[in-house]
């Protein structure tokens, strides 16, 4: 059942990429969209860098982005690579018969409103989403219970962010310069990159989880990097909670399956 039905993840970080990856790889036919350029820290835990540099592989499987309708459908139909939409959404949505609609509101662009009828099944990651309001389910990203499954009328269990990691903003506006890569070991107070002239100090040391990418444009107080006190934390791959997460939607769409009506690519002309 799972060839013959269409997923699209909205969202090109780390959840939305371990989701697309795990759907990917039980046979689903998945594509992934994101309108504007990601701000991703952790982009080796997920496919983000495709956006700007056409392909991106997450533990074995590559990512590459769709801009004509040629390469959407070599992807969509091979299953060599998931594609990567970067259009308009609600183009995105008209071109394509969805089964299955999967979110994930990463960046302050992707708050698009309900997803709910969009397609046959709408999945919400994370508490942003409302089940019952704007998309069918929802599922738990962080907190005690990762992957859990709500549905209209339940309650969000609390969540909390990940421990020992520290966020760094922007203090001003203009394009980031990073000087250390994703998995470099920081020192407290030591540049990790400069904005301008002004030099980003690392607020603890520890290893860099995620970092913006070199000469990246970024606002005052956006995040540009992320570190981890422990220098053993993982910086690449798919995490242990990413994989909770993925199992959850694929279980979902489970089972949702036998309500939705299989897409041939036989009778798409």
């Amino acid at each position: 059942m799972s060839s013959e039905l269409t997923v699209l993840v909205c969202g090109i970080g780390e959840d939305a990429s371990a989701v697309a990856r795990g759907l990917f790889g039980e046979g689903y036919a998945v594509a992934l969209h994101k309108c504007a350029s990601p701000l991703t820290l952790r982009r080796r835990m997920s496919f983000a860098d495709a956006w700007y540099d056409g392909y991106a592989v997450l533990d074995g499987v590559e990512a590459r982005r769709a801009d004509v309708a040629s390469e959407f459908m070599l992807g969509l139909q091979s299953r060599a690579f998931i594609p990567l939409l970067r259009g308009q959404l609600a183009d995105v949505i008209e071109r394509w018969p969805w089964h299955v609609i999967i979110a994930a509101r990463e960046d302050k662009e992707d708050d698009v409103g309900s997803f709910l009828n969009l397609a046959e099944f709408t999945i919400g990651l994370g508490s942003s989403f409302s089940p019952g309001v704007d998309c069918d389910v929802a599922i738990a990203t962080h907190g005690p219970d990762p992957g859990a499954i709500l549905r209209a009328g339940d309650g969000w269990p609390k969540e909390w962010p990940e421990a020992q990691h520290s966020v760094v903003s922007a203090p001003v506006s203009g394009q980031f310069r990073a000087d250390m890569p994703i998995g470099a070991l920081a020192t407290q107070g030591a540049p990790i990159g400069y904005i301008g002239e002004t030099p980003i100090p690392a607020p603890l040391g520890g290893r860099i989880v995620g970092i913006a990418r070199r000469e990246q444009a970024v606002a005052e107080g956006a995040p540009i990097a992320e570190i981890a006190e422990n220098v053993t934390a993982r910086v690449a791959g798919v995490s242990r909670r990413s994989q909770l997460v993925a199992r959850a939607a694929s279980f979902a769409i489970e089972l949702e399956n036998e309500g939705i009506k299989p897409f041939s690519f036989e009778d798409w002309g």
